[in-house]
């Protein structure tokens, strides 16, 4: 019985000191925390998150892939990285469902604005949790066309089954997101070294605007400052993002069937149906195009009178009329807006909304 006690209490004590050898190889997430706290300094934002109320650090985007959703969705979309890129995956569906749950009506996630960010593009980190499995970033963008966004990224450990020692789970991080030397941490302002899309700095800035459909001038296809595309056509409306890379256009969306190329020659857009969007000529557009030599002036002709000006009535517009007969009237507006479900014409007086392609309210 002395003997069976003693080798009952050997192999108790030999898997008490494998098991202690297994946690001593495993990292403590408290220590985690604490070098990423040291490393990462918060950024602290309003309750609403609509701004931010104290600055931490601007870090940089190392991988393709990170979306972000814009600041009115009530819950950020969830990222995970894996395989050298960023993805949503099912965890990022499983997010937008809950999205859609929580939003009033009948709305769902892609009621949202969505920006895809890219590498070498820059945020703010709002909140850092150390998990099982992984760690958690909580990141939030300056603001583009007015609009903020945010999103959680999930950087998982090299092995899921195992917490790493501190200096692991870093360099785990360190391949994602990294802080900004400090001689580029601020701007004017205060606001991310970044230059928002749409400014000056924009290689794209050229290419914004709004574009008309050659065939039907109340369809309008809009290129926004940040990434984002609105659509009309036939009085349906889209939203989505899109890229462009020399002379071909890239747009997609969610009622969208994959990505659609489309042809970008100068003000001239020719989507894959052949249809042609054309951009007014602006003096913005002027101004961002190269002046081509002006041709010596021709002698000037004799110049007859104006012709009497006709007695025809002011046009008119009223609740139930198509963008159709209101630009027949008034012509074509100073710039169209997309919000969702409805349509927006800008005058230079008047504001004209339409929903469901009839004009709902005239301001």
């Amino acid at each position: 019985m002395a003997q069976a006690a003693w080798f009952r209490t050997c192999i108790v004590g030999a898997i008490s000191f494998m098991l202690n050898l297994a946690l001593a190889a495993q990292g403590d997430p408290a220590a985690i925390q604490q070098k990423l706290s040291s490393q990462f300094k918060l950024t602290r934002i309003t309750a609403d998150r609509s701004d931010i109320v104290t600055a931490g650090d601007i870090v940089v985007i190392h991988k393709p892939g990170l979306l972000m959703y814009a600041v009115a969705s009530p819950l950020p979309p969830s990222n995970t990285y894996k395989n050298g890129k960023i993805g949503q995956g099912m965890g990022g569906f499983g997010k937008d469902l809950m999205i859609g749950m929580v939003t009033p009506g009948s709305g769902t996630a892609a009621d949202y604005p969505h920006r895809p960010f890219v590498p070498d593009e820059k945020c703010w980190v709002t909140g850092i949790q150390v998990e099982k499995d992984g760690v958690l970033f909580q990141l939030y963008s300056d603001p583009y066309d007015d609009v903020r966004y945010y999103a959680n990224l999930k950087i998982p450990f090299p092995n899921k089954k195992e917490i790493p020692s501190p200096d692991v789970a870093l360099q785990s991080v360190a391949e994602v997101l990294t802080v900004v030397p400090s001689d580029d941490q601020t701007s004017q302002g205060g606001q991310a070294a970044p230059t928002a899309a749409g400014s000056s700095q924009d290689p794209l800035a050229s290419i914004q605007g709004t574009y008309f459909r050659k065939d039907k001038a109340s369809d309008t296809m809009e290129l926004g400052p940040n990434g984002v595309f609105a659509l009309v056509q036939n009085g349906r409306t889209y939203d989505g993002n899109y890229s462009v890379q020399g002379e071909v256009l890239t747009v997609w969306g969610p009622k969208m069937r994959g990505q659609q190329k489309c042809s970008l020659v100068g003000n001239v857009i020719t989507d894959p149906g052949k249809t042609i969007w054309e951009k007014p000529v602006t003096p913005q557009n002027i101004a961002a195009t190269p002046a081509a030599p002006e041709p010596a002036p021709a002698p000037l002709a004799a110049i007859p009178p104006p012709p009497p000006p006709a007695d025809a009535p002011p046009p008119t517009i009223a609740l139930g009329q198509t963008m159709d007969q209101v630009t027949a009237g008034f012509g074509q507006p100073l710039r169209v807006a997309n919000l969702g479900g409805k349509v927006v014409f800008f005058y230079k007086d008047m504001k004209v909304t339409f929903a469901s392609g009839k004009v709902s309210n005239v301001e």
